[in-house]
């Protein structure tokens, strides 16, 4: 049994305790959250035992084999920081920081501690989009990726869900999951970002488009968008005479040979990387492919802000 402890009890926290309870070899020991009216409810349902105001609190008076951390996404990496520089191994979700460099001080704490860290771009995991990546790759290398991501920024601004420091980099939030997608399907290093970003209807950037080349050719269109209504994220995967074409991750279907085939994949791809990660605990191997160490969470957010370079 590993002893598990949850930062953050709000929506993203809640759904990793639900998953985690569900694991016959994880015992949910402790959640953190600053607001005891959150937390309390969420420790009565599941029978956790172990309450904290913050995560010194946590480290401090828990013994734990590892962290998840899902507090509000502008916090993740000054929460997860502590948690590795004690050598907890710590599971966090996107984004990890605002910042290359952010990200880069999680690494430098976790090769001190040697506590194993892994990203929550569960996209990898999905079973929809390994389906679609491996019927491609059957056929051969894969020539071009699209991915998209749109939201409603006026939505996002009139919820107040997002702190300010966020709301002009939203870019980092949600198609950050695309970003990472593209990056990781591609399988090569970037060699050319040509983007444009602007403030179109609001004083955020609010419009993001992206021309990546990978070294091995592949080449790739970003697009994401926040002047519209409505949440919609698709992606394309094409190879030698056949594409993928997802609808987010609720289904999709590939052509080829004149025919046309439905992505059946079961799953959340949450699930999946959760799993993916408790194993590496157990078995004490690192955090490799397809899951994001914190070397591919840096070069996912490099490439983060590269597209955010072209602001104009």
């Amino acid at each position: 049994m590993l002893r598990v402890g949850v930062v953050g009890c709000g929506s993203r926290g809640r759904g990793h305790i639900q998953i985690l309870s569900e694991f016959e070899d994880v015992h949910l020991a402790a959640v953190c959250d600053p607001i005891a009216e959150i937390r309390a409810p969420v420790c009565e349902q599941y029978g956790i035992e172990g309450q904290c105001g913050d995560v010194s609190e946590l480290l401090d008076g828990e013994a734990l084999d590892a962290i998840f951390v899902a507090p509000p996404a502008h916090l993740n990496a000054a929460l997860a920081l502590p948690c590795l520089e004690a050598g907890v191994h710590t599971f966090l979700e996107k984004p990890p920081g605002l910042s290359t460099r952010e990200t880069e001080g999680l690494k430098a704490a976790s090769d001190k501690t040697a506590a194993k860290a892994m990203v929550g771009w569960n996209r990898r995991f999905h079973p929809i989009v390994v389906e679609a990546r491996d019927l491609v790759l059957d056929r051969g290398p894969i020539t071009q990726l699209v991915g998209e991501f749109h939201k409603s920024i006026t939505e996002l601004g009139n919820s107040g869900k997002f702190a300010e420091v966020l709301m002009d980099q939203m870019l980092f939030e949600t198609p950050i999951h695309a970003i990472d997608t593209i990056r990781f399907l591609a399988g090569a290093e970037v060699s050319e970002v040509h983007s444009v970003v602007r403030r179109s209807m609001s004083g955020y950037r609010d419009v993001h488009a992206a021309l990546v080349a990978f070294d091995n050719g592949v080449v790739a269109q970003l697009i994401h968008n926040y002047t519209t209504n409505a949440r919609l994220e698709r992606y394309e995967i094409h190879g030698h005479e056949i594409s993928a074409y997802m609808e987010g991750v609720s289904g999709g279907q590939v052509f080829c040979d004149g025919e046309k085939q439905a992505l059946r994949g079961k799953g959340s791809g949450t699930k999946e990387q959760n799993r993916f990660f408790i194993d590496c605990i157990k078995s004490d191997r690192p955090i490799a492919l397809p899951a994001a160490n914190l070397d591919e969470a840096i070069k996912t957010m490099q490439l983060a802000e590269a597209i955010m370079a072209g602001t104009r």
